[in-house]
């Protein structure tokens, strides 16, 4: 009886765990997939900015933000400080972050179409078979598609996603529309191929 049982519990834990990971979504554009060092925003203005949601941009030269369990969600520029929730991004360096839940992450491409990079640490323990336990940290890549300033946040995890969030034009779709090996090898050969798919949709779709 108690193998019959120990023999139903495995199997549900290895039938719950095979669900789990056919509901997750696999990202397959890992770092490095486009390129993050493109001058992107309009350097007729380059100074620093933080701006707030109803547009307004307070200048200034020094920003920091903090967020967490134990600090208040907070933006500071000079002497000024605000709520996260209280703006829509800030621009440092010739770089716009924008606010996405409590924190900022990066545009990388900007126009009718957007993409934001977001970096996050993680950390990981296993333990082994004998029992001894094994930590690893990495800094986790997600990207994120835009269309327009103040549309949907949607997940470019894959091609698909892509193929998707530009559907309505065909040339970008055409340039999204390949396996991940012919992915990797047109990335190796252009670090820009990524982000000129979205260029090609902000281009007028050409």
């Amino acid at each position: 009886m108690n193998t019959l049982k120990q023999l139903f519990v495995t199997l549900s834990v290895c039938a719950l765990f095979i669900l789990f990971a056919v509901a997750s979504k696999v990202n397959k554009i890992h770092y490095g997939a486009f390129n993050y060092s493109n001058q992107v925003e309009d350097m007729s203005d380059t100074r620093n900015y933080v701006e707030l949601n109803d547009g307004t941009k307070v200048y200034g030269n020094k920003i920091s933000w903090k967020t967490g369990l134990l600090v208040k969600d907070q933006i500071k520029i000079d002497d000024n400080k605000y709520k996260i929730s209280e703006t829509r991004g800030y621009r440092y360096n010739n770089s716009y972050y924008k606010r996405f839940k409590n924190e900022y992450i990066q545009r990388i491409v900007h126009g009718k179409a957007n993409v934001y990079v977001q970096f996050t640490d993680v950390t990981e323990t296993t333990t082994d078979r004998n029992g001894f336990s094994h930590t690893r940290s990495y800094t986790r890549t997600d990207q994120w598609g835009q269309i327009g300033e103040t549309g949907e946040m949607v997940g470019l995890a894959g091609q698909k996603d892509i193929k998707k969030l530009l559907a309505d034009c065909p040339a970008a779709v055409e340039l999204a529309d390949l396996s991940d090996k012919k992915i990797r090898k047109a990335i190796k050969a252009n670090r820009n191929y990524m982000n000129e798919i979205f260029d090609t949709y902000n281009n007028g779709c050409k």
